[in-house]
């Protein structure tokens, strides 16, 4: 993957079953955070009650893009299976165990 393959983060809200998943690919980092805010902003505006985000193309996150997931996590409230991650890949889910945030992400 390129350098500049790497800064870009896509994020597509989809229907699985009838839950939405919002499938994330990319670098989740200071440049790209926006990206993953402004997705689960139109989420929110399209009605969208509860939300899974599907990191299984993510293979990086940093402070900011962790900033991302929280934001996620307080709009769609406290609530703990309205948002839900899937498919982490392990350095996300160390990230989540360092920060003492792991249970507020459920696994779907």
């Amino acid at each position: 993957m390129s350098d500049e393959a790497a800064e870009v983060l896509a994020a597509s809200l989809i229907d699985d079953g009838g839950v939405p998943v919002l499938v994330v690919r990319g670098e989740l980092d200071a440049y790209s955070a926006p990206t993953l805010d402004s997705a689960v902003d139109e989420a929110l505006q399209s009605g969208v009650r509860s939300l899974v985000l599907d990191l299984a193309a993510v293979g990086f996150i940093d402070s900011s893009g962790l900033r991302s997931m929280i934001r996620a996590r307080r709009l769609f409230g406290d609530d703990s299976g309205a948002l839900r991650i899937r498919n982490a890949q392990p350095a996300t889910v160390r990230l989540l165990d360092i920060t003492g945030l792991t249970d507020h992400f459920p696994r779907a």
